[in-house]
């Protein structure tokens, strides 16, 4: 009798093993000729069979696919490093999110937005990236080789995005994305944000009423204001702060205000806030 240690792999079990994600495995057996998808189910082919895959099955999921063990020794894993990242793992490497990873990437114009989701340019083939499809949902996307991660001009933009290195210019200001030149890395990454979503904005944008006063920023298409309010607790700034919030009640100005708390956040705060005061994404 087989030890239990001996009992086949189902792909998905095959990846845990050599600490991958199911879809990256997939996708480098497929790659690899392994596996064929033919109609909505994944096939061996002749390769497949030779290096032990057959047909298990089961009373909930039908027939899949098993592997021997021993294949988790296979010279074919040492390939695994360069296995094909998601924009969700590629963003986990450089410290972003999936969505804005996206975003960025279409910034540098390697993808473009298509079909509800992403479409491979010249470019970014050029780099490596393969277009894929959502097994479900039939929905376009990329996928990149792990050496992208490297690529000088992915790390600068990457880096200013998140308000690290050449981010900071050289009079104390902070460049964005766009251009714009904010006062604070906090309102360089709600520029940032702004930029890479589409938002047209303006910053330091005079208020229209009577004085000197500039919004942080201005949303033409929703005809509204966002203001940032930072960490400072004085009581100069906070007295500040409350005129300012009085002035736009005053002239019943549409505002956005953003806090500290929602910068690790903002895929999920602006959107909403957004929405509120009538501006659709």
């Amino acid at each position: 009798m087989s030890k239990s240690s001996d009992k086949p792999l189902s792909t998905t079990a095959l990846a845990k093993s050599v600490n991958k994600e199911p879809r990256e495995l997939f996708i480098l057996l497929a790659d690899s000729g392994w596996i064929e998808k033919q109609g909505e189910r994944w096939r061996l082919t002749p390769k497949g069979e030779f290096e032990g895959g057959r047909y298990a099955q089961s009373e909930k999921y039908g027939e899949y696919i098993v592997w021997p063990v021993a294949l988790t020794q296979h010279a074919l894993f040492k390939r695994l490093p360069a296995a094909p990242l998601s924009a969700s793992q590629l963003g986990a490497k450089l410290g972003i999110g999936g969505r804005l990873c996206n975003l960025l990437l279409a910034e540098l114009g390697w993808i473009r937005s298509y079909r509800k989701g992403w479409q491979l340019t010249e470019a970014g083939a050029l780099l490596g990236g393969q277009q894929r499809e959502n097994e479900r949902s039939g929905i376009p996307y990329a996928s990149w080789p792990e050496a992208i991660e490297e690529n000088s001009v992915l790390q600068r933009r990457t880096q200013q995005l998140l308000g690290e290195g050449e981010a900071l210019s050289v009079d104390g200001r902070w460049r964005a994305l766009d251009g714009h030149l904010l006062s604070s890395k906090e309102e360089l990454l709600i520029d940032n944000w702004l930029y890479l979503n589409g938002v047209v904005h303006s910053t330091g944008h005079p208020l229209p009423f009577d004085g000197d006063g500039l919004a942080d920023f201005y949303l033409p298409a929703g005809q509204l204001y966002l203001e940032y309010w930072g960490f400072d607790k004085t009581a100069a700034y906070l007295k500040r702060k409350l005129a300012r919030q009085a002035l736009y009640r005053e002239h019943q100005l549409p505002l956005v205000e953003v806090t500290p708390e929602a910068l690790d956040n903002l895929d999920e705060v602006l959107p909403r806030a957004l929405l509120k005061q009538g501006l659709v994404l």
